[in-house]
């Protein structure tokens, strides 16, 4: 048989528009030393089980050893927040399969109801930025966080608008060329870039330029996490200096320095952050507060104050106070999780279930908004060992159980990095080839499978049982993880393996993490709601991100209606989605 490979599969966007262009460039070789005539590329898109109309082709030579980029296009659906898998065919003139790949498309009109958020922070003269936006919309993010792109915190551009460049709090160079240049390819890529800054911070120097003392936030007295001004010190030279967020005077100045952001670059938007919750405040004038419980009027009068086209997203760091960020106004949720933070309940969000719990949460007290989560993998290992490689099933795990609860994670940016630790440009730990291969996959898988994923399914309490293993329904170590949602038409299984795994710890401090055990040809048995018409399984592990049809046998048993599956495999993560009849 002919060697011909299918190398790079690429798309022009990030996501697309209802009823629009996809362009894409399938890069092909010829490894023979022969000429090969009449190859067709074949394009057949479907959404989860149903393969749509609209398949297209393309046939084209190849020289000897040549390697040809072939142009293909794709219409969109008019439905608008849908998924689609493009399964691509390399065939010869014979109609044998040469090679095949797979790639997502996302058609939705905003990103919000599906954020897949990244970010940058190198802004300096020279910075590649095509690249990096390049490498970014290849893994389907659709938005982007410009990390420490300001001039100050309380003043995030110049007073004087002709100044071109500048140094961050750190001595970092910022070029406003650089911080154009993102924008621009971003937006060609269809992606959405939100600058970053704090939500009520300033840094030396504030009362010169407008920022008054007495808006400022103080220890409360009986608070013995320190005393005076609410001050964090980020090195030798430079400290940041809190303010209360329900000070009216705070608000229009901070909301009128940030609407001037929006006067001298084309951003889409406000990262807002916090430092978290550390007890009780007080004013100038003694009234004694929490920041949490200034959340909800702050962000609703920030997102009034800004222009009508720009998105909102808030950082509730520790997810302290993110009931108070879930009924507001903010288009993402987005909060960083500490192992060492507890939920309303008390309990520490230190373990797998932890993350699942807080996206619950989220969805439901947001209405149905998906929970952006940055929790910061192995962060003492790569401080203590930066130049090494992540652990792959650490970031994997942590990974999966995001996505299959619903939520997202913000993890990947500034090209083909990602993050160990909040301070972004900190790049400690790199992605090895394994990782990337698997993320690359993951990434495809949960556009292709948005609608299964975070598009209104709700938790149900039905019974599922693996024949011969351990399973959990809280993610317990050395388990498969089970769980079951539902939406009109479809049942949900999720399982994600722990088997092998000693610790359900999500962050791998020390940068270790098991590998699960592997298994195959293994029993399930699920039972049911309503009348099942047919069940397939998708993985981001295997088969290019397809599904398959599994079959089923049905019954009833003294537990009620059932139907029971033989899974080929389980690696780290399978999703069964049943048809409802």
């Amino acid at each position: 048989m002919e060697r011909i490979q299918i190398e790079l599969v690429q798309k022009d966007k990030a996501m697309y528009d209802p009823d629009s262009v996809v362009n894409l460039e399938i890069k092909v070789k010829n490894l023979e030393e022969k000429v090969i005539q009449d190859l067709t590329v074949q394009l057949q898109p479907s959404h989860l089980e149903t393969p749509l109309e609209s398949e297209t082709s393309n046939t084209f030579d190849l020289e000897p050893n040549e390697e040809k980029v072939v142009q293909m296009e794709w219409q969109t659906p008019k439905e608008d927040f849908k998924g689609y898998l493009l399964d691509i065919e390399l065939v010869d003139n014979q109609l044998e399969t040469m090679d095949t790949t797979t790639t997502a498309v996302d058609v939705s009109s905003s990103w919000t109801k599906f954020p897949r958020y990244g970010y940058v922070w190198d802004f300096t003269e020279d910075v590649n930025t095509k690249e990096k936006i390049d490498t970014l919309k290849n893994r389907n993010i659709n938005a982007l966080e410009y990390y420490d792109w300001k001039y100050k915190h309380h003043l995030p551009i110049p007073e004087d608008r002709e100044k071109e460049s500048w140094l961050d709090w750190s001595g970092r160079p910022i070029f406003a060329k650089s911080i154009r240049n993102y924008i621009q390819d971003a937006q060609e890529a269809n992606m959405v870039n939100v600058p970053y800054n704090m939500a009520y911070a300033a840094v030396d120097g504030y009362e010169e330029d407008g920022v008054k003392q007495e808006w400022a936030l103080y220890y409360a007295d009986d608070n013995d996490r320190g005393t005076g001004h609410f001050q964090f010190s980020m090195s030798d030279t430079a400290s940041l200096y809190f303010f209360d967020m329900s000070n009216k005077e705070w608000q229009d100045y901070i909301f009128n320095r940030t609407n001037e952001v929006f006067e001298m670059f084309d951003f889409d938007g406000w990262h807002a952050d916090t430092v978290g919750e550390w007890g009780e405040m007080q004013t100038e004038d003694g009234h004694t507060l929490y920041v949490k419980d200034t959340y909800t009027e702050f962000l609703n009068l920030a997102k009034a104050a800004m222009p009508e086209d720009k998105y909102l997203v808030f950082n509730p760091v520790g997810a302290q106070g993110i009931e108070n960020v879930n009924v507001s106004d903010v288009d993402v949720l987005y909060t960083e999780i500490w192992p060492w933070d507890q939920d309303l309940d008390g309990e520490l969000y230190d373990d797998y279930y932890s993350l699942k719990k807080v996206i619950d949460i989220s969805r439901e007290q947001s209405g149905g908004k998906s929970l952006v989560v940055p929790a910061y993998m192995s962060y003492d290992y790569g401080e203590l060992n930066p130049g090494s490689a992540f652990n792959t099933a650490a970031v994997m795990l942590t990974d999966v159980t995001t996505y299959a609860a619903g939520g997202s994670r913000m993890e990947l940016g500034d090209g083909n990095n990602m993050l160990s630790n909040e301070y972004f440009p900190a790049q400690h730990l790199f992605m090895d080839e394994e990782l990337q291969a698997r993320i690359d996959q993951l990434y495809d898988f949960i556009v292709i499978y948005e609608n299964l994923l975070r598009d209104g399914q709700e938790n149900i309490e039905n019974v599922i049982d693996i024949t011969d293993y351990n399973h959990s329904a809280n993610g317990d170590s050395d388990s498969i993880w089970t769980y079951a949602k539902e939406d009109e038409d479809y049942e949900i299984v999720h399982m994600i393996n722990l088997l092998g795994v000693s610790d359900n710890d999500w962050r791998a401090n020390e940068g270790k993490k098991e590998t699960p055990t592997v298994i195959e040809d293994y029993e399930v048995k699920y039972y049911y709601n309503d009348e099942i018409e047919s069940v397939w399984l998708a993985t981001p592990d295997e088969n290019q991100n397809r599904s398959i049809e599994l079959p089923m046998e049905t019954g009833t048993d003294e537990n009620g209606d059932y139907v029971l599956l033989e899974i080929p495999s389980l690696e780290y993560w399978n999703m069964l989605y049943m048809k409802k009849k």
